[in-house]
């Protein structure tokens, strides 16, 4: 029965480090998921929840104090007033009862209530705005009755502004937790992993060590004419290989005695230079030149941290460009306002802009025209074309983005000051994998322009780019104005 030969064990340690992987991967994604679900909820919901109950309280109580100032000073001014709290209220208590913004029961009970406790305070306040009393015992009574109501819609908006603070204590608490399931999975993982680069090529180097061995007293046998020797020797590998040539060599060395001292001495000056180079390398590995294990940690984490990231964007951007090639994606086209989408992507590139001491100056159309696009795909190519113009910009440079209209296409350029491309790369750049020399050593593998290519073209339009090197760069593409424009237009 054959041994595993060395590429099988080297599929079985890269097998095993791949399944790590994957498995902290898979973890990662499932963790950061949670993450992204809990945050959210933060954010969108109970964040904005407490903001709109914190106003309803204040709101409440200034159209109390307005009211009263209201019946007895009789001045304009505090109607107006009133008008704008009655707005502001009404909004938030709708809100409170949108589906899915209040989800426990008590919770909806009491926002029910205080909605109907505001419907009849209403009804009950106009009435007192189109008749007001002017004697003050009248205006007492209507001040007590207000004042219940109010106190009872206070009493419900801080209800839901404490369920609020304690929903949010419970989720701070659950990613407190999570941190700690993320670091402890991290470490796990780690050491795992340590302990797998450590184990498996210690026991391959014994495994090479000992055919090794078995080999040498081969051929020592051999050297002292021992040919009824065989070397034990049954792997798969090259060495196994290796020891069959030996065992065959010895049925033929009877017949080539006369060759026998040029065939050993070729032999042992072919095996004595990559054995000896073996042996050293091992010598320096077991003294332990390559390092301490916790630096070799730090190390393995950092190398995690970065290949997984450049893996997920890599393994993205290759299954979005053979989507779109293959046709698979379906773009989901609506008519949208240019200047609208431009805005939306101003404000969420701004940051990173910012970050890395670049301005950017728009120029919007005078007027908003529609366009037939996918929404998400064209942001897309806006990021990709930005963040190329962001990243080979100096500090502290401008970035011009410009709308321009020219017959029934929008033509969107965005200009750079940056180092340029040479000529001989312009009708490259969008080819998939290809990197221009000014380019290479920056991250990705040339995809960004050609998932953008795919996507102008996908819309009908054309996508082109002109630079001049030392001064910088304009990409630009095109998209059809919708057919329909004219109803679509927005006049400033």
């Amino acid at each position: 029965m054959k041994k595993p030969g060395l590429l099988e064990k080297l599929i079985v340690a890269y097998a095993v480090f791949v399944i790590v992987l994957l498995g902290l991967a898979v973890f990662l994604v499932y963790v950061s998921s949670r993450l992204g679900n809990v945050t959210a909820d933060i954010y969108y919901l109970d964040q904005h929840k407490k903001e709109v109950t914190d106003n309803l309280i204040n709101d409440l109580f200034s159209l109390e104090e307005t009211s009263k100032q209201y019946l007895l000073l009789q001045k304009e001014s505090y109607k107006i007033l009133i008008g704008e709290r009655e707005e502001a209220i009404t909004r938030a208590w709708e809100y409170l009862c949108l589906e899915g913004v209040c989800v426990q029961e008590g919770e909806i009970r009491m926002v029910k209530s205080g909605m109907q406790t505001w419907g009849r305070y209403l009804e009950r306040f106009h009435a007192q705005l189109a008749d007001p009393p002017v004697d003050t015992k009248s205006l007492d009574q209507i001040f007590k009755e207000n004042s219940k109501d109010m106190d009872s819609m206070v009493k419900v908006a801080k209800y839901v502004n404490k369920s609020v603070l304690e929903n949010l204590d419970e989720k701070i608490v659950f990613l407190k937790g999570l941190g700690e399931q993320i670091r402890l999975f991290t470490w796990w993982a780690l050491g795992i992993a340590a302990t797998i680069g450590l184990i498996i090529p210690l026991l391959i180097y014994k495994s090479i060590t000992n055919d090794l061995a078995s080999i040498r007293t081969g051929i020592r046998h051999i050297g002292q004419g021992d040919f009824s020797y065989r070397i034990p020797l049954y792997s798969k590998d090259e060495l196994g290989m290796l020891a069959e040539s030996f065992n065959l060599m010895s049925l033929r060395l009877k017949e080539l005695d006369n060759m026998k001292s040029e065939f050993i001495s070729v032999v042992s000056h072919e095996l004595k230079t990559p054995l000896t180079s073996m042996k050293e390398a091992a010598n320096l590995l077991m003294e332990g030149v390559s390092g301490e294990l916790n630096d070799k940690q730090k190390r393995l984490i950092t190398i995690m941290q970065q290949g997984i990231g450049r893996l997920l964007q890599m393994i993205s951007e290759l299954l979005e460009i053979s989507k779109l090639e293959s046709g698979m994606v379906d773009l989901r086209l609506e008519p949208h306002d240019i200047n609208d989408v431009v805005s939306s992507f101003i404000s969420e590139i701004h940051p990173y802009a910012e970050k890395k001491g670049i301005t950017i100056d728009v120029d919007y159309l005078p007027d908003g025209y529609n366009v037939f696009m996918d929404r998400n795909k064209i942001l897309r190519v806006l990021t990709n074309l930005t963040q190329n113009a962001i990243k080979y910009s100096n500090e502290g440079s401008e970035i011009d983005l410009r709308l321009n209209l020219e017959d029934d296409h929008i033509i969107v350029e965005i200009e750079d000051h940056g180092k340029g491309i040479s000529e001989e790369d312009i009708p490259l750049i969008f080819e998939k994998f290809y990197q221009s020399k000014a380019t290479r050593g920056h991250s990705g593998i040339g995809l960004g322009l050609a998932i953008s290519r795919s996507i102008v073209d996908a819309h009908g339009g054309r996508i082109y780019a002109k630079s001049n090197v030392g001064k910088g760069s304009i990409f630009s593409f095109t998209l059809p104005i919708h057919p329909h424009a004219s109803s679509g237009r927005m006049h400033s």
